[in-house]
């Protein structure tokens, strides 16, 4: 996806403006893993870190079925996903926007032969024949708020129908996207202006509309608190390591992202938002 794109979400310069901050900022306060969306807790106690590998394995395990096999990561971040496709045995190739991110991808798996990255949008990639997909915190930016629910259904009808092209019969996707909750409407102007340019939310029924004739759902799950405290994790560490983190980016921009980390946060808990894990199956 390119700037000539933007009518289909977010472009790829509003994807640099929140990925491209730099990742030694994100280092601050991401965990260990360096994974950017919400955690799968199974209790109060649990660490951040865990929780997000829990998460990790959990996609690959609704992509794949538990076995090794050839993996697509839309929108791979930092690699984690990859990462640990890798150590179970898998080959995968990841498509990532992020200038920053694909450097970070690109050093990370340059010694490991059975996953490459690619600066690419899926509306770019022919590749075919994977066994599964992992879509984690990506189809937030395929529609804008710009877009009516018949052009953001269309946008999520495309992104299935290109899984259906390059998934093997019988091969799954696994995605993760935040969706409207009881408040339907438009993404907060402070989100959709100094956060994520480009990008609007998705709703339940947009996505069931938007996969018929395409996959079959096969499991879901909405996971809210899940996310909300997340972000309450993420803020709390940003809010420790705040003098370091302005250091990097500013006091101003360190503003910014505590109060949207705390915004998200209050909308998970207050059910505005949702945490969709969709698994669909290509059925021939």
């Amino acid at each position: 996806m390119n700037a000539a794109d933007s009518s289909k979400g977010a472009s790829t310069e509003d994807l640099q403006h929140h990925y491209d901050v730099g990742t030694d900022f994100y280092e601050l306060w991401l965990d260990s893993s360096m994974v950017y969306s919400s955690a799968m807790y199974e209790d109060l106690s649990e660490d951040l870190s865990d929780a997000q590998w829990r998460k990790v394995d959990y996609h690959l395990d609704q992509a794949l079925g538990g076995r090794s096999g050839r993996l697509l990561d839309v929108g791979c971040g930092w690699g984690s996903v990859l990462h640990r496709a890798s150590e179970i045995g898998c080959t995968g190739v990841g498509l990532n926007l992020s200038a920053d991110q694909h450097a970070f991808t690109q050093a990370r798996f340059a010694e490991v032969p059975a996953i490459s990255t690619l600066q690419e949008s899926w509306r770019n990639h022919t590749d075919e024949g994977y066994d599964g997909i992992v879509c984690i915190g990506a189809l937030e930016h395929f529609a804008g708020v710009e877009d009516d629910d018949a052009t953001k259904t269309q946008h999520y009808r495309e992104f299935f129908e290109f899984c259906q092209r390059a998934l093997k019969p019988g091969g799954r996707l696994s995605l993760q996207t935040i969706a409207y909750g009881d408040f339907v409407g438009q993404i907060d102007p402070f989100i959709s202006n100094e956060i994520f340019p480009g990008s609007d939310l998705p709703t339940l029924g947009q996505l069931a509309n938007a996969s018929q004739h395409c996959l079959q759902v096969t499991s879901l799950r909405n996971d809210p608190l899940d996310y909300g405290r997340t972000c309450r994790e993420w803020a709390k560490r940003l809010e420790e390591n705040q003098e370091l983190a302005s250091n990097i980016v500013g006091d101003e921009l360190v503003d910014t992202y505590l109060r949207f980390l705390r915004m998200s946060a209050a909308g998970f808990e207050l059910g505005a938002l949702q945490l969709l894990r969709i698994t669909l199956t290509r059925s021939n």
